[in-house]
């Protein structure tokens, strides 16, 4: 889906919506009028919760004013309470229109100058900004407000129904969108909208809120408000396999695996408050798929978008954004851009018809010729591809060092032998003869993942990778940028490169090979040539490392609660003769409070940390940061329900 920025003038230094002939905001009082129709009509002013964590839903983004006015206030009044802020728009502002419309409207809020800078690109989907230390999150749906929602997994506090009016934008206000924010509402949510439209008060009544009038802002008559009282609309459950279980705020968990997926898992859990303890069998964490000195931080994006594109654009975009607020200063981490070479003519034409379509904005990815590329890469680029100047290359295991450097955060060194489950908590037997017990588990070790009787029937795999390092010397060419063709050279970090990998489906080769490195040089010539010159003057005294990724077999992620296999097959045997059947009150049945978070690949960087923020929120029972369809791509559960439908199990 190609999205369309909004088209807009300026008047008064206002913006002034082209398309829909209506203004963003009040030129003259738009703070005050934004606080009164959405934060005090929702009396969110007032409300005192026991909830720790408030979610407010909202039409239209547009200048950001609504969210900025409310976090705004909400620092101010709430500052032991966390807020996520969800919001839909159908035709954003490009970064520069936002920052002028904010730089006159709201230029000394709290939160202005942050949301100017990470405000994402373009691009349709779901965007997570996280402000304050994670006490603020802002989840941006780029795309049609009922269709953005129908996605989203959450439940609402509060709804802004903002955007422009019924007049100017009346396909925004449907009985699609009415019924999407039923199905996300609880009984008590609030709405409040500026106007008091017929088609809005009627479709509002029909899905079950109560609605009221009351006066509006300045000269405006009369408004609307409202109190969600009964699902008149429920929805029915299509897929009742993926409905995951109710959850809540845990006080501590504990984590096996100490790689990217563990680290990044336990690093959110610890930032919400949870006691973490994470357990890793080695002397130190991030020794296996995730130890390589440098990886590439990029998603390779499809022509037309796929489920498997979306988490990986999704991931990139939240991953760059983490290592901006972690490490300003890029000291374990370089937004030093990467290059993806066409090194075939079929590569060439499927780069051409990816920029052709428009699907993804210049900011983020662009074509340029071989020569473009040299000069960006500071050395002979041998193909033309294409360059993405806010991606670049980390240190995986300085990241999760990093991520593990948390008071919340304690780290054990033993093997865990054996899962099981008994009077509320997970008792963890350790190859030591220890039994350690924790109320919440999250299985996060890898190709290990599956030793468990719990997890045995995940179909992990291995992919055998050898990367070669060696130094940079001074008089060496030196390069600018991550450049992937069929391998991937990083800028020297240390003075040193690292470059590879092979990608072996069958190899079980623990040691460093010499015909591996044989293999990494000549890709690298390829592409490289001065570069490779003078490496290859080394290759005696090549170094490397390998490492066994751990991938599934449709090379996504498994992420989500842990399945009980057995009453999986038995609820939903008749997947077996009809895999369209209808199931009436099919439950899903979960190991209690255990979890997965595995089978990455070598896209660790941009996956494992989004899937870490999914995963947490599943556990602290908090709106989900992906797409519904996209959740239920990597469900661990996913595997049963294909075996039954083709009917091997």
């Amino acid at each position: 889906m190609k999205l369309i920025t909004a088209e807009i003038a300026w008047k008064n230094d206002s913006p002034f919506s082209l398309t829909h002939q209506d203004i963003y905001f009040n030129p003259d009082q738009g703070l005050k009028e934004s606080n009164y129709v959405f934060f005090q009509s929702n009396e969110l002013d007032k409300k005192n919760s026991p909830n720790i964590l408030t979610t407010i839903g909202e039409t239209g983004f547009g200048t950001g004013l609504n969210f900025l006015t409310t976090t705004h206030n909400w620092l101010r009044i709430n500052p032991n309470k966390k807020l996520v802020f969800i919001s839909s728009e159908n035709h954003p502002l490009t970064k520069r229109d936002l920052a002028q419309a904010l730089s006159l409207s709201a230029p000394n809020l709290t939160l202005t100058k942050e949301l100017i800078a990470q405000y994402p690109a373009n691009n349709p989907g779901y965007h997570t900004l996280n402000f304050c230390n994670d006490r603020i999150k802002l989840l941006l749906m780029f795309g049609d407000a009922a269709e953005s929602y129908s996605r989203l997994n959450a439940k609402v506090d509060a709804w802004y129904l903002d955007g422009f009016a019924p007049s100017k934008n009346p396909d925004m206000w449907s009985p699609e969108l009415f019924r999407e924010i039923a199905r996300l509402s609880k009984l008590g949510t609030t709405f409040s909208t500026f106007t008091a439209a017929g088609i809005v008060k009627r479709g509002l009544r029909d899905v079950g809120f109560d609605v009221r009038k009351q006066k509006g802002f300045g000269r405006k008559r009369e408004m609307l408000v409202g109190t969600f009282v009964e699902n008149t609309t429920p929805t029915p459950i299509e897929k009742p396999w993926f409905e995951l279980p109710a959850s809540k705020k845990p006080k501590e968990v504990t984590i096996i695996g100490g790689g990217l997926s563990g680290c990044s898992t336990a690093r959110a859990l610890a930032e919400r408050g949870v006691k973490v303890t994470l357990i890793e069998q080695e002397n130190q964490l991030a020794t296996g798929g995730s130890g390589n000195p440098q990886g590439a931080l990029y998603a390779k994006l499809p022509v037309k978008q796929t489920t498997q594109g979306e988490l990986h654009l999704s991931g990139f975009l939240y991953s760059v954004n983490m290592l901006k607020r972690l490490d300003p200063e890029e000291s374990f981490w370089s937004q030093c851009g990467v290059m993806q070479l066409a090194t075939s003519d079929k590569e060439l034409s499927r780069q051409n018809n990816l920029i052709e379509q428009e699907t993804y904005p210049q900011q983020l990815v662009s074509l340029k010729n071989a020569t473009e590329l040299s000069e960006i890469a500071g050395t002979t680029v041998n193909f033309d591809g294409l360059f993405f100047p806010s991606a670049g290359w980390v240190s995986p295991r300085a990241l999760c060092d990093h991520f593990v450097d948390h008071p919340n955060i304690s780290v054990v060194q033993q093997q865990v032998e054996e899962l099981s489950f008994a009077e509320g908590h997970w008792q963890l037997a350790t190859q030591s003869g220890e039994i350690l017990s924790s109320s919440h588990v999250v299985i996060c070790n890898a190709e290990m993942a599956n030793q468990f009787n719990q997890t045995d029937h995940l179909p992990l795999k291995t992919i055998r990778g050898q990367v070669s390092i060696t130094q940079a010397k001074p008089a060496n060419n030196q390069l600018n940028s991550v450049v992937c063709g069929d391998g991937y050279i990083s800028p020297a970090q240390n003075q040193q490169y690292c470059f590879g990998a092979t990608y072996d489906l069958q190899g079980k080769e623990r040691n460093v090979t010499q015909d591996d490195h044989e293999s990494n040089l000549e890709k690298l010539g390829k592409v490289l040539p001065d570069i490779h010159a003078d490496l290859a003057s080394e290759f005696n005294d090549l170094q490397g490392r390998t490492a066994f990724r751990c991938s599934t077999p449709d090379y996504m992620p498994i992420v989500g609660p842990a399945p009980v296999q057995d009453q999986f097959i038995e609820t939903f045997a008749q997947l077996r003769k009809d895999r369209k059947w209808h199931f009436e009150n099919a439950k899903a049945e979960h190991h209690p409070n255990l979890y997965v978070n595995t089978g990455h690949g070598s896209k660790g960087l941009i996956t494992c940390p989004i899937s870490a923020e999914l995963l947490v929120s599943m556990i602290c029972d908090e709106p989900l940061p992906l797409p519904k369809d996209v959740i239920d791509a990597i469900n661990p559960a996913r595997f049963i329900i294909k075996k039954l439908i083709k009917q091997t199990i």
